[in-house]
């Protein structure tokens, strides 16, 4: 009776534990995503980024077959929210769609930041960079960068140039040419884009470095005069205008967009995303949707991309060092 009684526990036993793991194996093989995925984009709606975002997070929807939402979380030049994906589970259900100002720009900006940008998360993949254009107001008189150049020289000091806000990427950018051609224009920062670019149009400050976006329809319409794109090479959306390495000067300031994950997050999953990324972007209404929106679509999968990031890093680091950039 008692070697029955064992016998019978025993294999109840070994029963559950066989089962314990044929359920532990079906969880850790479960395909991924099987449940909505968040993209947390650090920005206000309606903004730039997050008109890209969305577009890229209804093509990653359509290739996953699963739902991906967009989850807008704002402040603190992109901070805040991009704290709130370090903080996530590494589970790839959790990511942040952003631009180089929150982890190539900030860390080197701000004497306090929450996350750190090269421990707390992992790359999933680039998905474009927004070619950066530098205008002038018509009242300068200028027509190229050359122009504008000379015009500063003579005039050290009597110059100014606008940005949105104090250690953004308009403002690194233009302090990128001024470094690089030791100039001494006066830096003038308002509160965004918007009123930026009011006060060039209305001739209040001379200079700004903004997205090709903004830039050509009104340098179009005659409020701003577009003197050459600081890109690696011309935008497809607007092979007309030349790039400032073209004509003699080296400026390379095209903020990235792109798409990271809390670190830790599994090496298959990056991959998943990653290749779901490319796919998305290679559909008609994606492409039409980023085109418009300004990006020069140029796609890095998770390797790449991560080897990017430490370049890039220090490209944008050695500017704001060099002009003792530094905000609160």
């Amino acid at each position: 009776m008692k070697y029955t009684f064992l016998q019978k526990a025993m294999t109840s036993i070994a029963a559950a534990a066989g089962t314990a793991l044929l359920l532990g194996s079906h969880t850790a093989q479960a395909v991924y995503p099987d449940h909505p995925i968040k993209i947390v984009v650090p920005y206000n709606a309606g903004g730039g980024t997050d008109v890209l975002s969305r577009a890229v997070a209804a093509g990653l929807g359509n290739v996953l077959k699963t739902t991906v939402i967009v989850d807008n979380r704002p402040g603190a030049s992109g901070m805040i929210g991009s704290d709130l994906v370090a903080r996530a589970a590494p589970d790839g259900y959790t990511l942040v769609m952003t631009a180089a100002d929150t982890h190539t720009i900030n860390p080197h900006v701000y004497p306090k930041i929450s996350y750190d940008a090269r421990k707390d998360f992992v790359a999933v993949a680039q998905v474009g960079y927004l070619p950066y254009a530098l205008i002038v107001s018509p009242k300068l008189g200028v027509s190229t960068v050359k122009e504008y150049i000379a015009l500063a020289k003579k005039s050290p000091g009597k110059l100014t140039y606008a940005s949105w806000g104090v250690g953004s990427s308009s403002h690194v950018a233009m302090e990128m040419l001024n470094v690089g051609q030791a100039l001494d224009v006066l830096h003038v920062p308002f509160t965004g884009a918007a009123p930026a670019m009011t006060a060039i149009m209305g001739g209040q400050v001379d200079a700004l470095f903004v997205p090709l976006s903004l830039a050509k329809p009104n340098a179009d319409a005659g409020k701003v005069k577009l003197l050459g794109l600081a890109a690696p090479k011309r935008f497809g959306g607007a092979p007309d205008v030349p790039t400032l390495t073209e004509q003699g000067v080296n400026v390379i300031a095209a903020p990235w967009i792109g798409i990271l994950a809390p670190a830790g997050t599994p090496q298959k999953v990056l991959d998943t995303l990653s290749n779901a990324v490319a796919q998305a972007v290679k559909t008609d209404k994606v492409i039409k949707a980023l085109t418009v929106g300004g990006l020069e679509i140029n796609v890095r999968n998770s390797k790449d991309f991560a080897s990017f990031l430490i370049e890039d890093y220090t490209l944008w680091g050695d500017t704001v060092k060099a002009a003792n950039i530094r905000a609160e």
